[in-house]
């Protein structure tokens, strides 16, 4: 875990990877140089965005018979269709994109080239470094208009429940933030102070400390800002957050 004192500086966030799962109906990679008027070289297992000067690595692999079970459960927060999960069941290849994010930069680069792939013979788009989930045109939409706040909403879960009722987010590693944990609230309570906490990183950027007090409107109670340590996804490669996570306690 970053230590909180401790600058991160923009090499260090470019070192992080994510990954994203589409599944569609390729029969090679080489099919997406040719429907992006040759925007993307694909040479082995490196896709290279030209315009950019950015890479990638890519795998295709075969049909996945649970792909179908996985976008139904990593799309539940986004809302997928029925309709849409027969399509996912219908694939017959997969791409794998991994790229370095950890900034808002670097996600929105890696955001656009998925939508990109994706329209080249892609069903939906999931985000394996956070277990999001959605529908190709809802995620060209938010890749499209790429505001900060967009990022957030491609790569981060923030209604993840334990079975004590403790609600935590995850996949802010992905955009070079800390997640948010909050223990003792009702879910509802609770999901609508950690997705508050998590906006207030993402717009305003501020600089948290320990110790420090939030609100999430001038009414509402204080919240004391501690680090939290015993992360629920700890040592899990792609859901534990290097950058920490911040656990809000109301005072």
């Amino acid at each position: 875990m970053w230590p909180f004192w401790k600058k991160i500086t923009n090499e260090e966030k470019s070192g992080f990877k994510s990954i994203i799962c589409i599944p569609g109906y390729w029969k090679d990679t080489v099919e997406i140089f040719g429907k992006t008027d040759g925007r993307f070289m694909v040479v082995g297992d490196i896709i290279m965005d030209l315009i950019n000067k950015v890479h990638y690595n890519i795998e295709l692999c075969a049909k996945d018979e649970r792909m179908r079970k996985s976008f139904e459960v990593a799309g539940k927060v986004t809302g997928v269709t029925n309709e849409f999960l027969g399509k996912i069941e219908k694939h017959t290849s997969v791409i794998y994109v991994t790229g370095s994010t950890g900034n808002f930069n670097d996600a929105r680069l890696f955001a656009g080239v998925a939508s990109l792939i994706a329209e080249t013979g892609g069903i939906g788009v999931k985000v394996e470094t956070t277990g999001k989930a959605f529908e190709k045109d809802k995620w060209a939409a938010f890749a499209s208009d790429g505001q900060d706040a967009d990022m957030y909403e491609l790569f981060v879960v923030d209604s993840l429940l334990q079975e004590d009722g403790t609600t935590f987010s995850c996949g802010m590693h992905n955009v070079g933030l800390s997640d948010t944990i909050i223990s003792n609230l009702q879910f509802k309570d609770a999901q609508r102070v950690v997705r508050i906490f998590n906006y207030y990183q993402v717009i305003d950027k501020p600089v948290l400390k320990v110790n420090d007090g939030f609100q999430t409107d001038i009414n509402s109670p204080f919240y004391k800002i501690t680090e939290e340590l015993n992360q629920p996804y700890k040592g899990n490669e792609q859901f534990g957050n290097p950058f920490g996570m911040w656990r809000l306690t109301k005072e």
